[in-house]
């Protein structure tokens, strides 16, 4: 990937972090494919593992859209997001969707970042929990990801979101959006093809692979 568009995204980012509340880093026609509210969860499991838990993913019904969401609470978030660029570059080489994994990866780096500057330096000290949220959102005209922070309650098993900032978006190309929300899937809920199959079933877009791919 040319040397511009790494640079386009790390200042929109930066300039994101100095928005008024006038220039959000939302577009106002894209807000209600990021309005939680009315979530129909469909699946949701711990990353890497219920045992080892740096939080978890979710499978969700939002409007007429398919959403995974990633929501990382952990007191490692750099290991966790350099774990994340490994993955993406495995599957993601040189080709289709390779510049779109870079810019995401570049993005959730730089939202990491501005996470941790954004904390009181005791806090920094006593290696607090670091939250950053990931949304992968496909729908009929849309796909997008967008990255940020969030305020939660509870622990565990009992996790609820109580707010969500974003911090970045990207627009990458249809067919990357899709793919890699099924290969999360499929990673986070530790499944094969046919148990992917099954437990897609709920979201259509993410479901009906040979039509979603034909478009």
């Amino acid at each position: 990937m040319s040397a511009a568009p790494r640079l386009a995204l790390l200042v929109l980012l930066f300039a994101g972090s100095l928005a008024a509340a006038s220039d959000p880093i939302v577009p106002k026609p894209l807000a209600p494919f990021l309005d939680a509210g009315a979530d129909q969860v469909i699946a949701r499991g711990f990353v890497p593992s219920e045992a080892q838990k740096v939080g978890e993913v979710r499978l969700v019904r939002r409007g007429d859209c398919d959403v995974v969401e990633t929501l990382l609470y952990t007191k490692v978030l750099s290991r966790v997001v350099s774990e994340i660029r490994k993955k993406e570059l495995a599957n993601w080489p040189a080709g289709a969707g390779h510049d779109d994994a870079l810019r995401y990866a570049d993005a959730l780096e730089a939202v990491r970042k501005q996470i941790w500057d954004r904390m009181p330096r005791d806090e920094q000290l006593a290696d607090r929990r670091q939250k950053l949220w990931i949304d992968f959102v496909l729908g009929e005209r849309v796909a997008l990801v967008a990255i940020g922070t969030f305020e939660m309650d509870g622990t565990g098993d009992a996790v609820t979101v109580r707010s969500r900032e974003p911090l970045a978006l990207l627009e990458p190309s249809r067919a990357y959006v899709r793919r890699n929300m099924r290969l999360i899937a499929a990673d986070s809920f530790h499944v094969d093809e046919s148990g992917l199959v099954a437990l897609l079933t709920p979201l259509p877009l993410l479901r009906d692979g040979a039509a979603e791919e034909s478009r």
